[in-house]
């Protein structure tokens, strides 16, 4: 049994409901556990951003709404899986969307 708290769980079986892959991805990227993001699910999001048929507004959606989070291992989380996705990520595609959102906040 993982560290995963029951709020991550439901979370992430939403985002599983509604076929969301991405989003379901960010949530068990940016979860409460105490570590560092899984780098299963970081290697995911980097391979997402390379694919022509990725919604990537919505994975940077999902990223942003994580940093609005009350707990700061979410938010620190997310931080540092918007940055893996800047340095490692597709900059065509990453960079323009996940500093959209930030810009435009």
């Amino acid at each position: 049994m993982s560290g995963q708290s029951l709020t991550d769980r439901i979370t992430a079986a939403q985002h599983s409901v509604t076929g969301s892959a991405v989003s379901k991805t960010v949530c068990k990227a940016t979860t409460h556990e105490i570590m560092g993001p899984k780098k299963k699910h970081l290697d995911y999001l980097i391979q997402c951003t390379n694919e022509m048929n990725v919604n990537i507004p919505q994975l940077a959606d999902s990223l942003f709404e994580r940093t609005t989070n009350s707990s700061w291992v979410v938010v620190f989380k997310s931080l540092i899986t918007t940055h893996h996705l800047m340095v490692y990520g597709n900059e065509d595609m990453t960079c323009l969307h996940l500093l959209g959102d930030i810009v435009d906040t």
